[in-house]
């Protein structure tokens, strides 16, 4: 459980983060999504998640879900994406990790040869027999010297995006208004959540963690 007096600090924390940055269109209510002490990077700390409707700049798009993260972290504010509280903080630690190690996009042309070929064999040995059809990469990065990349495959003919190249491997369902960017910061997210929870297990440290 959180305390009515920690909730309504990290609360009051969240508005005035969003006042500071939105300013008349900061929302008036925001309801709370969870609480994460997991530690998963260095600098990170308890972070609440509460969420939010803000107007969408498209008028065809009526009020969209969003996400604020407030704490012992930097606090961010995105678009829900359809994700949970679980996935949300993924993509805050992905996003986080994102702008500490400076990723950024790059020229399609510095594909790596073997990240296709490697797709490929990820999904025979995941889903043997499946009829697997690259579609397009729809985005490449780099972090450092390793490169990122993002693909909308189809499956039996069932869209996804796949995440690989020199990044451990990872597919996820083709969701309208995900961009690839956005699918990278939830894989990456929950790539070192489990790292870091591997390292809890082995240490036998506690995590507080509080989802209505």
């Amino acid at each position: 459980m959180i305390s009515s007096v920690l909730r309504q600090e990290l609360e009051s924390a969240a508005q005035a983060y969003l006042a500071s940055q939105l300013g008349p269109r900061a929302p008036r209510a925001l309801h709370f999504a969870g609480l994460f002490d997991e530690r998963p990077l260095d600098g990170e700390g308890r972070t609440a998640l509460f969420t939010f409707r803000m107007e969408s700049q498209s008028s065809l798009c009526g009020d969209v879900p969003h996400y604020v993260a407030v704490g012992e972290t930097e606090a961010n504010y995105f678009p829900a994406y359809g994700l949970d509280a679980d996935a949300g903080y993924s993509f805050h630690v992905g996003t986080r990790f994102m702008l500490v190690m400076g990723i950024q996009l790059v020229d399609a042309a510095l594909e790596p040869p073997a990240a296709r070929p490697a797709l490929l064999a990820t999904l025979a040995q995941h889903a043997p027999g499946a009829a697997v059809q690259i579609d397009e990469m729809a985005a490449l990065l780099r972090c450092e010297d390793e490169y990122y990349a993002v693909y909308r495959i189809r499956v039996d003919g069932e869209p996804y995006m796949f995440v690989g190249a020199e990044c451990p491997p990872g597919v996820y369902p083709a969701v309208q208004d995900r961009p690839p960017q956005a699918v990278l910061r939830l894989h990456l997210g929950q790539l070192i959540r489990r790292e870091a929870r591997s390292q809890r297990e082995a240490t036998g440290t506690a995590v507080d963690r509080v989802v209505p």
